[in-house]
């Protein structure tokens, strides 16, 4: 019988492992996370702890929250007669649109949308001068007062600025369908569980003084922030975004915490933690969760100036993740070591993979 359920696996360039079985693919991941160490930290190899397993996504098809299905604008002149759009996602290895009317590894909401979001697509396609994309984002029904996962209604939503609401575990997430937010769900629980105990209780025992305050950086709209609150005396979000620094503020009222308890803060990308100077270091834990990219040099910079006794480093792309983690540790000049890495499983039946470092100043001897 075949691990494949896509009936598109090998011509669409979404998905790369689905021939796999799942304990293959996660260890795949972890060796890739391994190899970006290797390769890209510039750190002696005694310095980088082997990666732990790699944690697996509790759902592995079903899973995506957001898809964004494009198509090519319509040809021109004889071209134009009997053409038909194709609408899907990129075809592997071809500068092509592949057309495509499912797709496994979305949510079921988002694959009954498809087929008469392609249809709508198809009936005004003339209208078009130029490529698009259709966002779809799958949202509980907001405005419902239910706090039951039984009772809440799924639906899919395409305006780009309609807003979408997602539950991690009890927490409630609001934020604009065009603003980021990690695509899995289902395994944004056990991430958020394991940053906090990488946090709280360390694999050398407690610290010296345990953190009580934890600074989110890249908050958006205020996962790690909101979802940690409990376990801090005080939280603070930076952003540069004004618009994310709304939506976690709004995150913060709609679960009820105190904005004494969890404060988000617009701060300057060449002065980001001035707005967190208040906080003694010695009992700071923070979290980077940065775009692909990565942290630029001014940013690192300020964290070391900072010195926070933990930091905890979430990538989507674990090669910048290595980069940026072997200037942290070789800018402190031995004040930081690298506790642990492990992958996590964001997107399964693909080669992405999300990681987890953690840094720590080691306790002072005698």
């Amino acid at each position: 019988m075949s691990r494949v359920k896509c009936r598109y696996f090998g011509s669409c360039a979404g998905c790369q492992y689905q021939m796999l079985d799942y304990s293959t693919q996660l260890d795949f991941k972890r060796q890739v996370v391994e190899k970006a160490y290797r390769y890209f930290s510039g750190m002696p190899s005694e310095e980088v702890p082997g990666p732990l397993p790699t944690i697996g996504s509790p759902l592995q098809y079903n899973y995506r929250t957001k898809i964004t299905p494009h198509f090519d604008a319509p040809p021109k002149g004889k071209a134009r007669e009997g053409w038909q759009p194709w609408i899907g996602f990129d075809a592997k290895g071809r500068r092509m649109v592949l057309d495509i009317e499912e797709c496994p590894i979305a949510t079921p909401v988002l694959n009954e949308a498809l087929g008469p979001a392609r249809q709508a697509v198809k009936e005004k396609i003339d209208t078009y001068k130029r490529g698009s994309t259709i966002l779809m984002r799958d949202s509980l029904q907001v405005g419902t007062s239910t706090t039951s996962e039984e009772e809440e209604n799924h639906v899919c939503i395409q305006d780009h600025k309609a807003t979408v609401r997602e539950r991690v575990g009890t927490t409630l997430f609001e934020f604009p369908a065009n603003s980021f937010f990690q695509n899995n769900n289902s395994v944004l629980v056990p991430l958020t569980e394991y940053v906090r105990t990488a946090i709280l209780s360390p694999p050398g025992g407690q610290p010296e003084k345990q953190p009580r305050h934890l600074v989110d950086t890249y908050c958006g709209s205020g996962l790690f922030a909101i979802t940690l609150s409990p376990f801090f005396e005080s939280v603070v979000g930076i952003e540069i975004s004004e618009e994310s620094i709304r939506s976690a503020k709004h995150n913060v009222s709609l679960n009820g915490i105190s904005d004494d308890k969890c404060d988000f803060r617009a701060g300057k990308a060449e002065a980001i933690f001035s707005v967190v100077q208040d906080l003694p270091p010695d009992e700071t834990v923070i979290v980077i969760d940065p775009p692909r990219k990565g942290c630029d040099d001014k940013f690192i910079e300020q964290l070391l100036l900072f010195g926070a006794s933990t930091v905890v480093y979430v990538s989507c792309n674990v090669h910048t993740q290595a980069r940026d983690v072997g200037k942290i540790v070789r800018g402190s000049k031995g004040g930081y070591v690298l506790e642990s890495l492990r992958g996590f499983d964001l997107f399964p039946q693909t080669a992405h993979v999300e990681s987890v470092a953690v840094l720590r100043k080691p306790r002072m001897s005698g």
